[in-house]
């Protein structure tokens, strides 16, 4: 039987090792957290470095800008890259680091089945032509706009949904791009949109950990 004095020598040598290391088997730090929802069988990732941004924070700056949770069937999450995460960074003219935004939203049963792709470009801000000259009627708020890309998926599950990349210049601030995933499921149920946006100097500068970020983006309900 091992003595305890030679048990704490191996138990300080495997710490001395994760400390002067940092990159033996099981000691390395995490790179990215893991986002789940199970009850709407949705996940994603995000760098490690990220921060979750308080829910009850989330929620009052969202109220009416963006679906926010009420029932049990809904979900609202958001991480901040920023070193003072603040879900005021969804809305603020001058954000420079990245921030990204996940909702499911259940629709009502009038809504169900004629939910259009038009309605999911145009779900969190105007894209479409017709949304943009309705917004552009009422408000100043959001300025040259650009589309960067558009993209209509259809996974293997059933769902249906788009992928649009476009850039604002929100309240005359910096050009920001945002990068919105959005879906509905098979019988138009429920919508689930992932919105990533920080600076567009920001995202060509850090492309390639937001790509990461929006390809984690899953549904595996239908």
């Amino acid at each position: 039987m091992l003595s305890m004095a030679r048990v704490a020598a191996a138990l300080a040598s495997v710490i001395l090792g994760c400390t002067v290391l940092g990159i033996a088997s099981g000691c390395a730090p995490p790179e990215h957290t893991y986002v789940a929802n199970s009850a709407n069988h949705t996940y994603f990732k995000v760098p490690a470095s990220w921060h979750e941004i308080d829910q009850s924070a989330l929620q009052q700056t969202t109220t009416g800008a963006s679906p926010t949770p009420q029932s049990s069937g809904e979900w609202v999450i958001a991480y901040d890259a920023a070193e003072v995460p603040s879900p005021a960074h969804l809305l603020a003219s001058n954000t420079l680091d990245p921030i990204v935004y996940v909702s499911v939203q259940p629709l009502p049963m009038e809504a169900s089945g004629e939910l259009s792709l038009d309605n999911l470009r145009d779900l969190v801000l105007p894209v479409t032509t017709t949304a943009r000259a309705a917004a552009a009627a009422t408000s100043t708020t959001f300025t040259d706009f650009s589309l960067v890309s558009d993209s209509e998926l259809t996974p293997k599950s059933g769902l249906r949904g788009v992928r649009e990349v476009f850039q604002y210049r929100v309240e005359g601030g910096l050009l920001q791009t945002f990068d919105q995933t959005a879906y509905t499921n098979k019988d138009g149920s429920k919508v689930y949109v992932m919105l990533l946006r920080c600076s567009s100097k920001c995202y060509q500068a850090r492309r390639s950990e937001l790509e990461s970020v929006v390809a984690s983006f899953t549904v595996q309900e239908g």
